[in-house]
């Protein structure tokens, strides 16, 4: 994993960036796929997945002797659509897509009271109208 003995020293200083483990995970990915300027994008999924699965998962990449070694971020990336996001993930997913739902509802429920206030104040300006001709005639 590490080319010399100085950079497996350097790696045990702490790291003033790397401030949480999925920034850890990133980190290790990047360059263990040889993709450090992509730190952003192995950061994404470093917070979708499990961390075991994306290790094995580049350790798998790495080992394959028929990929070169520039393809190795790109082959990752596309073995991601197999591995199984984490439930954490998943439940705030479903809890942004059931936040959406309730908004639309809300929405649609506005929507259609202004459609029925509407509706009502053409019925009740129609009726003033008519009772409004109707005096206007007996006045006259």
């Amino acid at each position: 994993m590490f080319a010399t003995l100085e950079a497996y020293i350097m790696r045990l200083e702490p790291d003033k960036k790397l401030h949480s483990r999925e920034h850890v995970l990133a980190e290790d990915l990047s360059q263990m796929l040889g993709e450090p300027k992509n730190f952003a994008a192995y950061l994404g999924i470093s917070k979708r997945y499990y961390e075991r699965d994306l290790r094995a998962l580049a350790r798998t990449v790495r080992e394959k002797n028929d990929l070169p070694r520039e393809s190795w971020g790109r082959y990752f990336f596309g073995c991601l659509r197999k591995l199984m996001p984490t439930s954490e993930y998943r439940a705030v997913q479903k809890a942004k897509l059931r936040k959406a739902a309730a908004k639309i509802r809300a929405a649609k429920r506005k929507k259609e009271k202004e459609k029925e206030k509407k509706k009502a104040d053409n019925i009740k300006n129609a009726t003033s109208a008519a009772h409004s001709k109707r005096t206007s005639r007996r006045t006259a």
